[in-house]
């Protein structure tokens, strides 16, 4: 097989890296225009290009369709919950290093939580999805519970132990946190009684 067929080969199979719409739509173009390049130019010069465009082309092809999807109405109180979970992480921790990295964390889920809300106007996540609210935050009130009771019960945990506590008493604090923020995200939202008046 020559270099200018297995080049050709080897692009109809890169070409899945793109998203569907944009392979269904411009594949057999893009396939076709390779081939054009290959018998004007030498191949090593067209496979490296296309190697190059491949690296830059295929990410911006799958951001741009992330784009226009819509996004769903849990990501801007995820990342509220995110940004208020961690700073009660880092304030019940109190070490220095660790508050650092949680007021980083925090600051980061909280700027990403505040352009996801501008992003997906209207403003607040439907009714459906906030008023669900207090079920979130009662799950990780009972988790929490749950955690405080069997750490009690055991006494003092095995080695192995402490990073399952961890991971429980930190999705529990998520819970609570994205419970409190639905919350208040279903109050804000709320149609208030004196408007339909």
């Amino acid at each position: 097989m020559s270099s200018s067929r297995l080049t050709v080969v080897m692009y109809r199979h890169a070409m899945h890296l793109y998203p569907r719409g944009f392979r269904e739509e411009y594949g057999n173009d893009l396939v076709v225009l390779l081939s054009e390049q290959l018998r004007d130019e030498p191949a090593w010069r067209v496979t490296a290009r296309t190697v190059v465009d491949l690296a830059l082309t295929v990410p911006t092809r799958h951001l741009e369709a992330t784009m226009h999807r819509s996004m769903t109405p849990f990501v801007p109180p995820f990342f509220g919950a995110l940004a208020l979970s961690s700073l009660i992480v880092g304030l019940v921790v109190g070490r220095p290093i660790v508050l650092l990295a949680c007021l980083a964390i925090a600051g980061l889920a909280g700027g990403l939580g505040l352009a996801a809300h501008r992003r997906a106007r209207p403003v607040a996540a439907p009714a459906s999805a906030s008023a669900q609210w207090w079920k979130v935050l009662v799950s990780g009130v009972g988790l929490m519970a749950a955690l405080i009771v069997v750490t009690t019960a055991t006494g003092e945990l095995p080695d192995n132990g402490w990073f399952v506590a961890m991971i429980t008493g930190l999705t529990a604090i998520v819970l609570m946190s994205t419970g409190v923020v639905l919350g208040i995200t279903h109050l804000a939202t709320r149609p208030s009684r004196h408007a339909a008046l």
